[in-house]
């Protein structure tokens, strides 16, 4: 079963209802842009993941690993998702391995019309990434640019990574190609944001439930 992340949260309401249809991961932006929230705000919109299955992810740029380390900790992580300008980044990668007890992401940006990521994204997992996003490649941005990427090139990347950890798809997913996305990419999860969302970092109920019906609409029942 393709498992679902809701990013970008910024009202707890909207966690709660992420909760309420299943999802595996809640994302939460310290990487700047409009959804960006502070450590102690960012623990308030994900109260309603306590005692639930659910877990929460932090969403990092440029920072040191000191201070995500720390963030981390004031906001009560279960996952690091980290951006690096030029790819995957041993030294803060290690760094964080050492001293974050949960897990490491690593998220590579691909080209829209390109079949592999621009920074090899098998590197995220040689540093010890448990998962890794793709996403859109966009100058200036790191996520949540509702750009989508071309599913069926980005397949045979999507499967020769699944066989070295698990594999999210984002970038430009909402609930009108959502399905079409995981039938012909085969990812592990798919990754949302802007898809779901009245305005930014403003998530629209109707829109995540029709995100979630429609990732699991070709699942075998």
């Amino acid at each position: 079963m393709v498992e679902l992340k809701f990013c970008g949260l910024t009202r707890a309401s909207a966690a709660a209802l992420a909760v309420e249809l299943g999802a595996a991961w809640c994302g939460v932006i310290f990487a700047g842009g409009p959804r960006l929230l502070t450590p102690s705000r960012a623990r308030e919109v994900l109260e309603p993941l306590r005692g639930a299955t659910t877990r929460r992810v932090g969403v990092f740029g440029a920072q040191e690993s000191d201070e995500i380390l720390r963030i981390a900790e004031d906001a009560g992580l279960d996952v690091i998702q980290l951006h690096a300008a030029n790819g995957a980044d041993s030294a803060r990668c290690v760094a964080l391995r050492e001293r974050f007890a949960g897990e490491l992401w690593g998220v590579a940006h691909t080209r829209p019309d390109a079949a592999r990521s621009d920074a090899d994204a098998a590197a995220w997992f040689g540093l010890g990434a448990s998962a890794v996003v793709l996403d859109a490649a966009v100058p200036g941005r790191l996520g949540g640019t509702g750009v989508a990427l071309d599913w069926a090139a980005i397949a045979p990347e999507v499967a020769r990574l699944r066989t070295l950890g698990r594999v999210l798809l984002a970038g430009g997913l909402r609930p009108e190609n959502v399905a079409q996305a995981v039938t012909l990419a085969h990812p592990d999860a798919v990754d949302v944001s802007s898809g779901v969302e009245s305005a930014p970092g403003i998530k629209d109920p109707e829109r995540m439930r029709a995100f979630a019906r429609e990732a699991r609409r070709n699942e075998v029942r």
